[in-house]
């Protein structure tokens, strides 16, 4: 049974609290990468993220950057996992954004391929933030989805994170 929404946006904060973005690729960053930005844009681009903490980037930028996570290096994706999860479970589908979908879809169970490996979600993310990404893909199937049969948090639970509820 899913949480309630306090209850998941709390888990949130706790399971990612520690985690900080440092070199990994900034959000602004991953769309210049997206519009095939020289390295200068890059710089550019990354200067505009003045967030230290996940849970500091504001709703208008998750809103405006909907294909991030393509573009984002493990570190980056870790850190920013939490804000679209928070923002997700604050505005359910109430929005225009296409970043609904990216808010679910960076929780694929193939990964992300880099340094020429592919890293599975449990080796990017924690047991702790494993455990608590299968709570609100849940959360998305049973609440915002309502159970509806072709939900992508359903078929992520029951391909892959089932095994950590």
């Amino acid at each position: 049974m899913a949480l309630e929404s306090a209850q998941l946006l709390s888990l949130i904060q706790q399971a990612f609290a520690d985690v900080r973005r440092g070199d990994g690729v900034s959000l602004h960053e991953a769309t210049a990468i997206d519009d095939y930005a020289s390295d200068s844009e890059r710089r550019a681009a990354r200067a505009k993220d003045l967030d230290t903490h996940w849970s500091q980037v504001p709703d208008e930028d998750i809103a405006r950057h909907d294909t991030v996570f393509s573009f984002l290096d493990i570190k980056g994706h870790v850190y920013y996992a939490p804000a679209f999860m928070s923002w997700l479970v604050r505005t359910g589908y109430n929005t225009p954004s296409n970043s609904v979908e990216s808010a679910q879809h960076a929780f694929n169970p193939w990964g992300k391929h880099e340094g020429g490996k592919r890293w599975l979600p449990h080796e990017m993310f924690t047991t702790e933030q494993c455990a608590c990404i299968a709570q609100y893909l849940l959360y998305i199937d049973e609440v915002l989805d309502e159970g509806s049969c072709c939900s992508t948090a359903r078929e992520h639970l029951d391909s892959y994170w089932h095994r950590f509820l």
